[in-house]
């Protein structure tokens, strides 16, 4: 069985060759069409496509939320290019190369979005009451400290602190459900300062080594979406 610091570099590998499938199969469909129609305006793309590659690799590379941007304005334009192969022109072959492009394109942004890649913050709430976050205490090598969950995806989740943690340092999350208490372990993946003064955000892959785990994540879900529901009720209802 897999730990889940291999399954990491596996998804990570992953991840890196999409990235390298995606391009590959761009600049192979410009030059294709350079190949049935030669024109200037070809040759601009496809420079402008070699030079994308890097500044686009390096969104992924260092996790800048640039990426979702990049991505859905590559999305837009391979839709464009898949109707205008198929529909205007009648390049079927080449239409087959973008439809191979933005469907890696879709399999890459799925497994990009997860709170130990790109972890959600509602930056746009300026009042703290109404932020979706929960408040945690983090136990780690005998320490406990003060936390906030402020995004919880796909059996993983995004922790705000400001004591430093280690990067495959095992934790466990204790959160308040009603009068209960949800205990939760799981290992730091992912780190990231977005702003001096802010706390440190960590990404968390929780461990599903027992049922019993399971249920207490899905315990921690429903009442991540308690508080998410009760926040946004009570924010509208002093409009």
């Amino acid at each position: 069985m897999e730990t889940i610091e291999q399954t990491f570099k596996s998804e990570t590998k992953t991840i890196k060759f999409l990235m390298r499938a995606f391009f590959f199969l761009i600049h192979l469909a410009i030059m294709t069409e350079i190949v049935a129609n030669p024109k200037f305006r070809l040759g601009v793309r496809l420079v402008f496509f070699l030079w994308l590659a890097k500044p686009y690799y390096k969104t992924i590379k260092h996790r800048y939320y640039t990426y979702w941007t990049f991505s859905a304005l590559l999305f837009v334009y391979l839709l464009y290019k898949i109707y205008e192969q198929f529909y205007v022109l009648n390049n079927d072959h080449i239409g087959v190369l973008y439809l191979l492009s933005i469907m890696i394109l879709i399999i890459k942004m799925y497994m990009l979005s997860s709170p130990i890649y790109y972890p959600q913050i509602s930056w746009w709430e300026y009042d703290f009451r109404y932020r979706d976050d929960l408040k945690i205490t983090v136990k780690s090598q005998d320490h406990e400290m003060n936390a906030r969950l402020t995004d919880l995806r796909r059996q993983a989740g995004c922790v705000a602190m400001f004591e430093e943690l280690k990067l495959g340092e095992e934790l466990i999350i204790n959160a308040a459900l009603d009068e209960d208490n949800v205990l939760l372990r799981g290992i730091v993946m992912s780190k990231r300062r977005d702003v001096i003064g802010r706390p440190l955000i960590y990404g968390v892959q929780f461990k599903f080594d027992s049922k019993s785990n399971k249920k207490r994540y899905e315990s921690l879900e429903r009442l991540w979406k308690k508080q998410k529901n009760s926040k946004r009720k009570m924010k509208f209802a002093h409009v």
